[in-house]
């Protein structure tokens, strides 16, 4: 099928309105992880897809919506907002792992709040290797010159900080890189906890970053 961007916006109608997409997106043995709870664990497929979002939109009519994009060409992350029915407003994070041209790993996470600020525009970058290992040292308390004057973060369970507790980010399989973007996504994985962050990059520093957490271990 088309790019990830295509990938990205399909993804989201699929849980929006259309579930039998599913055999569009994922792969057969496709698998899935929610940072929150494990209803996700034992869908395996575009078939148990079907069905379990066939159950889900019989008891939830949740709207989502993909904003910002990293594009690493096999594996692709994005930042969403989702309206649910019982009127929350929140954002929310994929990362997905492709084999072939199908979804075949997806993790999801899903903030207590929504982030209000507009997007920023992408700015495509270079040595944003660099710039994600100056983040992950500074995330970890290190006062390396990694942001720009007026960077913005913001937190899935706090909304907009200043800056976060300094914390020790151990990164989880292959980081997203997409240059012509600026943008960097990257899981993280914890002892007893996870999370995800995107980083949207201007003049090799950071601009935006977004970081959400999960409760549970990873699976895979």
């Amino acid at each position: 099928m088309g790019n990830n961007e295509e990938r990205m916006r399909l993804w989201c109608r699929m849980w929006n309105e259309d579930p039998a997409l599913a055999h569009e997106l994922m792969s057969p043995a496709c698998v899935q992880w929610s940072g929150q709870t494990p209803g996700l664990d034992s869908v395996v497929g575009p078939a148990e897809q079907v069905r379990f979002l066939d159950g889900y939109r019989a008891k939830h009519v949740n709207l989502f919506r993909p904003r910002v994009l990293a594009d690493g060409g096999d594996h692709f992350a994005y930042l969403w907002d989702v309206d649910k029915a019982d009127g929350q407003k929140l954002t929310g994070f994929d990362f997905n792992i492709l084999h072939g041209d199908r979804i075949a790993e997806n993790w999801t996470f899903v903030g207590e709040r929504r982030d209000t600020a507009p997007d920023p525009g992408y700015a495509g970058g270079h040595d944003l290797d660099k710039v994600l290992d100056g983040w992950l040292r500074w995330r970890a308390g290190d006062p390396v010159d990694v942001l720009t004057e007026d960077f913005g973060f913001f937190s899935g369970a706090a909304g907009p900080l200043a800056r976060p507790e300094p914390a020790v980010l151990t990164p989880h399989r292959e980081p997203v890189v997409d240059p012509e973007r600026g943008t960097v996504a990257f899981l993280w994985a914890g002892p007893a906890a996870s999370g995800v962050e995107l980083l949207s990059v201007r003049d090799r520093r950071v601009a935006r970053a977004w970081s959400l957490t999960g409760t549970r271990s990873f699976r895979y």
